[in-house]
């Protein structure tokens, strides 16, 4: 879901809490995060690029801990869980 709607969600009271994840599958020796979002019906939903590549919605990660704390904030989220699998 991208950063506009999950906005619209939160002011409206849908969005109950936002964990920061590891991104699977990401390369590299260094930690990617992304953000899921605990939704009132139970779903987790998880931030995904404005834009769409080949065709399709892609999640977006982040190089830091700081920059995925960053997008939470914006979304409205004071405090957020961090995971590391």
């Amino acid at each position: 879901m991208t950063l506009d709607r999950l906005r619209l969600l939160f002011e409206a009271g849908d969005l109950l809490a936002a964990e920061i994840v590891t991104a699977p599958l990401e390369p590299g020796p260094a930690s990617r995060w992304c953000c899921q979002f605990r939704r009132r019906n139970g779903a987790k939903v998880a931030m995904i690029l404005n834009r769409k590549r080949q065709g399709g919605e892609v999640v977006r990660v982040f190089n830091s801990l700081d920059a995925a704390f960053a997008a939470c904030r914006s979304v409205g989220f004071r405090a957020v869980t961090v995971t590391q699998s």
